[in-house]
């Protein structure tokens, strides 16, 4: 009973952020039970600065188990209130590291459900790029709440 409540505020939190956007109350509702019922999958933003290129270099050479992925809100953020900073663990060494943000449309939503205290998952789904030398890699986030 009390997941349902859970899912019911998140999906409510999220559908008033898409209605602020500019969709409709209706699309607003079906796009946040859309978001909930299925998990989304989004690439990490802010992967080229402060030495997070290295940093997800590094992270690549562990396995998928020995990692593991938190969202955490940076409301003091000089670029956007609503930033939720991406955070690998690597369970192996006990060290975490940031490697990227929520992109800043979905983070608008997301905020807002973080910050009425609903719990949210995130695992790594992949490192991408770096196929040559000016190829950035990036990394995909799978996120469920």
């Amino acid at each position: 009973m009390k997941q349902i409540t859970r899912i019911r505020k998140a999906v409510c939190i999220m559908a008033n952020e898409l209605k602020k956007a500019g969709y409709s109350l209706s699309q607003a509702f079906k796009k946040a039970w859309k978001r909930v019922k299925l998990s989304m999958t989004i690439r990490a933003a802010g992967t080229t600065f402060e030495n997070r290129q290295e940093r997800i270099q590094f992270v690549q050479q562990f396995k998928p188990e020995d990692l593991s992925v938190t969202l955490e809100r940076e409301p003091n953020n000089a670029y956007d209130s609503n930033a939720i900073k991406i955070v690998i663990h690597i369970l192996s060494i006990a060290k975490k590291t940031i490697v990227g943000y929520i992109p800043k449309g979905i983070a608008g939503e997301l905020a807002k459900v973080i910050d009425s205290g609903i719990q949210i998952k995130a695992s790594l789904k992949g490192i991408i790029g770096g196929y040559s030398y000016k190829e950035t890699l990036g990394a995909l986030i799978n996120i469920i709440i």
